[in-house]
């Protein structure tokens, strides 16, 4: 009688254990096809999406980097590079904000946005929403390595990162090697009040690239966004300004004609450059290196002389 028991019970163990592994590997199986966006939620990854709305600039340019140009039916007002991209459908601007009824009129099987704008109305309607919202470059790195996930481009986006990153190594190997760190203002928008210029402090894409490019900005005690005082400035003195409200016609002439900066030392030593394509700096895609080199070749001319 012992011994059937036991029998029995090994039998019955052997069926816990075989059902045990069948559903974890259900499990595995299910887990393997979900990716996280950058608002924490699972998404299936479905890699037949064969039309794809971006609600961003930045996913345009990602999407583009990674030859789905034939994929894209619907994009920003905003999208203008590269020129293909002008000639795609637009679904408007997140000020004052996309039409759900114009983006779902493009029947879209994956739709990509920088943040949650219409995102509800897009999923309620049925529609798969992935939110890439990176906050650093390794971030950036990490959306383009998700869409290439998304899309079935694996390859082609492991090849992008590894480039990007490749790029960024070689500026921070020279920059890193530099005997100082001049002090940087970067001004984002004083075309309202040059009393009280809008600068980008600790936790914006330029105070990172400020840092990478081996600079240091006087900005960075505050996070964000956010004006600066004209005093504030002065007693900092930057050894170097850099103007990304050229594009408003913010000139460093007009920088030098300001009331006390004549005498700053960015002014006095000419080092008041233009950003001449602040795309290059603001917007989380691929050209966020071209970006860094840029700032790079201001900051540190001495280390990238041909």
């Amino acid at each position: 009688m012992v011994r059937r028991l036991t029998a029995l019970f090994a039998v019955l163990l052997s069926l816990c254990l075989i059902v045990s592994t069948l559903i974890g590997c259900a499990e595995s199986a299910e887990t393997a096809d979900l990716v996280v966006d950058d608002l924490g939620r699972p998404v299936h990854i479905d890699d037949s999406a064969e039309s794809i709305v971006s609600l961003g600039p930045s996913i345009t340019e990602i999407l583009f980097a990674l030859g789905l140009a034939e994929r894209v039916v619907g994009v920003t007002d905003y999208c203008d590079y590269p020129a293909e991209a002008q000639t795609i459908a637009k679904v408007g601007a997140p000020f004052p904000g996309f039409s759900a009824e114009t983006i779902l009129d493009l029947e879209p099987d994956l739709v990509l946005s920088l943040a949650g704008t219409v995102v509800r109305q897009l999923e309620n309607a049925g529609v798969k929403v992935v939110v890439l919202n990176p906050t650093d470059i390794h971030d950036i790195y990490r959306d383009i390595e998700l869409v290439g996930q998304l899309t079935g481009t694996e390859k082609e986006a492991a090849a992008l990162v590894d480039s990007m990153k490749e790029r960024v190594a070689a500026v921070v190997a020279r920059t890193g090697a530099a005997a100082a760190k001049p002090t940087v203002f970067y001004e984002v928008d004083a075309s309202w009040n040059e009393n009280k210029p809008w600068t980008a402090g600790y936790g914006t894409f330029q105070d990172s690239l400020i840092n990478l490019a081996g600079g240091t900005s006087i900005a960075a005690g505050r996070s964000g966004w956010y004006e600066m005082s004209a005093e504030e400035i002065l007693e900092a003195d930057p050894e170097i300004i850099i103007l990304e409200d050229y594009q408003f016609g913010v000139t460093p002439e007009a920088v030098a004609a300001r009331s006390a900066w004549g005498e700053l030392a960015a002014v006095t030593s000419g080092r008041v450059y233009a950003v001449e394509d602040p795309n290059l700096t603001c917007r989380p895609g691929p050209r966020i290196v071209d970006g860094l080199e840029m700032l790079a070749r201001m900051i540190h001319p001495e280390l990238f002389e041909a």
